[in-house]
């Protein structure tokens, strides 16, 4: 396979980014020199003045936040800068840097270059948040051939587009965005009837009033916990979290202390209930938007790894009154639906063509796309 056909996708996340190929009749993942899937979109700089990316980057985030970014793809569109060390970047340029790395792995896995690709943003991104978007790419070699809305890719790589007449409801909660899209298809059509969101709101939110509780009711001062304890106590939350099961128990073992806490489900609702009611607002607006009611959405898909949250699957199942779509990873839905949209651009053999129409929420309407033509 030449460069000319290599149908990549990536999805350039808030607090995590991947890269896809389709490959063999089916998209794929393709892992980092960590032989993981997920790269941390965070950036740092070490003592000799080197860019770390991904992994290393992460594992400075609380040792060395002055010459540590992350959470920067909420402010593209925005003037705003980091300074790391004596640098100073904006937001294109830190994600430049953390597609740059995804093409450099995917290079080495693939043995031959990249340069087109098809990347994923939130539905609810402005004309400017997408022009910056495309400007990261630039900076790192590369060419958006299209950019395609999160919940469409997440639909595509279920293949809900070979679903006649019927309508789903996209949930995606990120690290840092959410939002809320109403798909319907009628073959090869996916038609757009509304988006909604909320790019400040995520995971990322949920773990800090999460991991404040927890200090509180375990007497912690966190300004006296080492950078480690606190990374350390972090991803016990982090984890947490979106375990399985209820109630949320967790544990963590601080100075020879074995420090243990149980959440009911009551407790953590009147805990997150801001955050929750900030849920709402878009899913209720997305659903006015379309002039649909819960019970004429069809299926219901959760993208995003805070979905994975049980309470937020509760609440979306208790909106909808029915089980969402879950044989895939929500983690890793989006860049396997951007490959797929990358595979019917090229008009893969093994893959059904599509039209795509897609809303532009702060401008123009509807813009329709048919892919594979030149």
């Amino acid at each position: 396979m030449d460069n000319a056909t290599l149908a990549i996708g990536i999805d350039l996340g808030t607090t995590n980014s991947l890269i896809a190929v389709w490959q063999d009749g089916a998209a794929q993942l393709i892992p980092n020199k960590f032989g993981e899937y997920l790269t941390p979109s965070i950036i740092s700089m070490d003592e000799n003045k080197q860019i770390l990316v991904g992994k290393p980057a992460a594992a400075r985030k609380t040792s060395h936040p002055d010459k540590t970014a992350a959470l920067f793809k909420r402010a593209m569109g925005s003037n705003t800068h980091w300074h790391l060390g004596e640098e100073s970047f904006n937001a294109p340029e830190l994600s430049s840097l953390v597609l740059r790395s995804l093409k450099e792995d995917a290079e080495d896995y693939l043995q031959q270059p990249i340069k087109d690709v098809v990347i994923s943003v939130p539905a609810y991104f402005s004309d400017e948040q997408r022009k910056h978007t495309r400007l990261a790419a630039e900076l790192a070699g590369l060419n958006a051939v299209r950019l395609i809305n999160e919940p469409t890719a997440a639909a595509m790589a279920y293949g809900l587009h070979t679903q006649q007449n019927s309508r789903s409801l996209v949930f995606d909660l990120g690290g840092g965005t959410f939002d809320v899209t109403v798909l319907e298809y009628a073959t090869p059509i996916i038609e757009v009837h509304a988006s909604a969101g909320d790019n400040y709101l995520g995971g990322e939110d949920f773990t800090h009033l999460l991991l404040d509780e927890v200090l509180k009711r375990w007497n912690l001062d966190k300004s006296a916990l080492t950078d480690s304890d606190l990374a350390a106590l972090y991803a016990c939350v982090e984890a947490a979290k979106c375990a399985s099961g209820s109630p949320l128990r967790m544990s963590w073992l601080y100075q020879e202390r074995a420090l243990k806490s149980t959440f009911y489900d009551d407790e953590l609702e009147a805990l997150w209930l801001p955050l929750l009611n900030r849920l709402r607002t878009p899913i209720e607006q997305a659903l006015r938007d379309s002039r649909l009611k819960p019970e004429q959405i069809d299926s219901l898909v959760l993208v995003g790894g805070a979905s994975q949250m049980p309470l937020v699957q509760r609440i979306a199942v208790r909106l909808f009154g029915k089980l969402p779509y879950q044989s895939y990873d929500p983690s890793t839905i989006v860049a396997l639906g951007a490959a797929t949209q990358a595979a019917c651009r090229l008009r893969h053999e093994d893959v059904e063509e599509v039209i795509l129409t897609d809303i532009c929420p702060y401008s123009l309407g509807v813009e329709v796309n048919r892919q594979g033509v030149p």
